[in-house]
């Protein structure tokens, strides 16, 4: 009797189990999921619910779930359940392609359902060189199941990039690519109201564009000349695609001869070697990203002229050039001057260029004025000893550039000798020497001179018979009488 019940149970469970074949498309190094059927269970209503996900035939679940003990599975940590018991698998291996099943338990039923993982493949174009003919391909395995599958291409959402692709089949080509393909293009697979997206990069190898004006910079300065590539490109994409080497070259202003600067050693580890006989003082550097600029160029007058940046490809070469104006600000004077001297100041670009537009900056202790012009004539050296000239090139297009330079004025120096004795018990003592140096004609030398003998330094700390106020009144008279 009780082998007939038993057999009735087991007639009854196979009666009542259910199969369904899904077929569930993705994309290595992605992420899927497969959907657990909930049989009208509700997530409130899952909790007598045993699930158990196998992969293949295998007899050991990957991932299960029992209301007892929990969830076990943590010796796959690529595997995880979602909150209603589907399974998550993140990232995809090329392994996991294939058959899954999912066992549920639902008191005295039984389901089982099948899933079978299908690749989508995008080809890996990664570097194109600009103005080729870029061209995607995607590969999808067959469906067993009939399903009808479409591909639709999305290019990168870059600004201001106008595209012409030509699709055949599930192929996708651009000609002519522009520097705007770069980025990550997408293959949208559809499939059984169903849809998977399969994303590949693209790389379109160009060089940045070139300042559309020159770089004004200053004696004196350090400046960076720039050349770059358009996009982030691996080092080693670049190798792949054909690059041979690359160069930083010089023509002078005025001066039709290009002079060697910098040589591209290309390899496992990119660098700007600096050539024989380089007239200016580059440095190497280890390039480790799309930046190709010559950095902390130290500034000097035979830096003027044009810079060109190269890169060399099988198939094609690319430079950019880049044009350097020096702004230098001299002087008719060569040695200090003289009170009431005239001073002729010259802001220029060298010999070669008309110079634009200038600000003059007179900067004195607490004022300042401006003047346009290229050149300035000051007459009156008598008051500052010490004058700072600052030459700025307005331009809208880039930022100001200043240099600067500093006139000393020879003045008449009144030196006075305020010898205060004071007297102590066994010794004289001397107490206070006034350099008094006359910067104005006026009663502004007692204020100096005050502020001077307001000074710790200038005042003897062991005077008995002189106050701070009597060795003060002392030198004024002492001035005065000069």
């Amino acid at each position: 009797m009780t082998l007939c019940w038993i057999l009735i149970f087991l007639t009854f469970q196979f009666l009542n189990a259910e199969e369904a074949n899904v077929e569930i498309y993705a994309q290595a190094g992605g992420k899927v999921i497969l959907q657990r059927e909930t049989h009208g269970r509700t997530l409130e209503n899952l909790r007598d619910v045993y699930v158990n996900w196998f992969r293949g035939s295998e007899k050991t679940p990957i991932i299960s779930r029992n209301p007892q003990g929990g969830k076990q599975g943590k010796e796959h940590p690529r595997v995880s359940f979602l909150e209603d018991f589907s399974l998550q698998i993140s990232p995809i291996e090329e392994s996991d392609f294939g058959d899954f099943r999912c066992e549920q338990h639902l008191l005295i039923n039984a389901y089982t359902y099948r899933y079978k993982l299908r690749r989508v493949t995008v080809s890996k174009v990664q570097a194109v060189i600009v103005g080729e003919t870029l061209t995607l391909k995607s590969k999808l395995e067959k469906s067993s199941l009939g399903y009808s599958l479409t591909v639709k291409w999305i290019p990168p959402k870059n600004p201001n990039c106008t595209l012409d692709p030509r699709i055949t089949n599930r192929d996708i080509s651009v000609s002519n690519v522009p520097m705007c393909a770069s980025g990550v293009w997408k293959c949208i697979v559809q499939y059984d109201g169903r849809e998977v997206t399969a994303l590949t990069t693209v790389y379109v190898i160009d060089l940045a564009p070139a300042p559309s004006k020159p770089i004004y910079t200053a004696v004196k300065n350090t400046v960076n000349i720039p050349c770059s590539l358009s996009s982030d490109i691996p080092w080693t994409l670049l190798n792949e695609s054909g690059l041979q080497g690359g160069s930083w070259s010089f023509t002078p202003q005025g001066n039709e001869n290009q002079q060697p600067l910098l040589s591209l050693i290309v390899g496992s580890q990119a660098k700007w070697n600096v050539t024989k006989d380089a007239q200016i003082a580059v440095r190497e550097r280890t390039l480790t990203d799309k930046d190709l600029s010559i950095l902390q160029l130290p500034v000097s007058e035979k830096m003027r002229g044009e810079y060109t940046c190269t890169l060399v490809f099988k198939k094609k070469t690319f430079s950019r050039k880049v044009k350097v104006e020096v702004l230098q600000v001299s002087s008719s004077a060569n040695s200090s001057l003289k009170e009431g001297q005239m001073v002729n100041l010259s802001c220029s670009l060298g010999p070669h260029t008309i110079t634009p537009e200038v600000n003059w900056t007179l900067e004195l202790w607490s004022s300042s004025c401006s003047l346009l012009s290229s050149s300035y004539a000051f007459a009156d050296t008598s008051r500052r000893r010490k004058t700072k000239f600052c030459c700025y090139l307005e331009c809208k297009a880039f930022h100001d550039t200043s240099n600067l330079i500093l006139l000393y004025s020879k003045e008449r120096v009144l030196t006075v000798f305020c010898l205060i004795i004071c007297f102590d018990v066994y010794y004289f003592e001397l107490v206070i020497l006034c350099r008094l140096v006359r910067l104005f004609k006026t009663h502004e030398i007692a204020k100096l001179l005050l502020a001077n003998l307001r000074s710790e330094k200038h005042i003897c700390k062991s005077t008995k018979l002189f106050s701070k106020e009597d060795i003060f009144q002392t030198c004024v008279e002492c001035l005065i009488l000069i």
